[in-house]
């Protein structure tokens, strides 16, 4: 009896094992931004008040707390600064200030954000985004009218904390869409959940 109690222990620890929880990244093109990104709504971020040409490091959130720069940045709009962008959007976009190289760092428990990033010449470029945990996003954007959009989210409670935007050019990063984590854990399989609650009331019988 003790021996058939061990195995059915080491059977119910096996299947309880969650699956592991990971940023996911998204290339969506130069199309307008969806209301969702991957299980979550997303909220726009609002105009910026500040003035045109205004040096920048951090962004405020919608939801709470703030977007920050690790370089400043030069605050444009499209039309005034900074000449196409994609789908229409004439927004703020935040413009590297010849850096090649710019991370957001986002605010806390963000589990979804997305932005658009364009090269400053108007030539084609492969943006590469890439979230804290390597995850990494690749786009060969134009620099005419083709803003592209990126998307990270977490998944199974994980969050975002940082972005790393590079190219091999000088580049603008805009349209910010933010959402934040539940921080729910990791869920086992019901499987998983069935083999527990039998492991539990046979060795309480035994």
């Amino acid at each position: 009896m003790k021996y058939m109690v061990g195995v059915l222990s080491m059977v119910v620890l096996a299947g309880a094992t969650a699956a592991p929880a990971a940023i996911i990244g998204i290339d969506g093109g130069t199309d307008a931004p969806a209301a969702t990104l991957g299980s979550y709504t997303m909220t726009p971020f609002a105009p910026d008040g500040r003035a045109t040409y205004s040096e920048v490091s951090s962004v405020d959130s919608p939801l709470g707390g703030s977007v920050d720069f690790d370089n400043v940045t030069s605050l444009r709009r499209i039309g005034s600064g900074w000449g196409t962008w994609s789908h229409g959007y004439t927004g703020d976009v935040y413009y590297t200030n010849g850096a090649t190289t710019l991370t957001l760092t986002l605010p806390a428990s963000t589990g979804a954000f997305y932005f658009y990033a364009e090269p400053n010449p108007f030539d084609p470029y492969v943006i590469t985004a890439m979230a804290q945990d390597g995850t990494t996003v690749n786009q060969n954007v134009v620099g005419s009218a083709g803003a592209a959009y990126f998307g990270f989210y977490g998944t199974e409670g994980s969050l975002l904390s940082s972005i790393t935007v590079t190219a091999p050019v000088d580049f603008a990063v805009g349209e910010f869409g933010i959402a934040l984590g539940n921080g729910v854990p990791a869920v086992p399989a019901p499987g998983a959940i069935l083999l527990g609650a039998l492991g539990t009331g046979l060795v309480g019988w035994l």
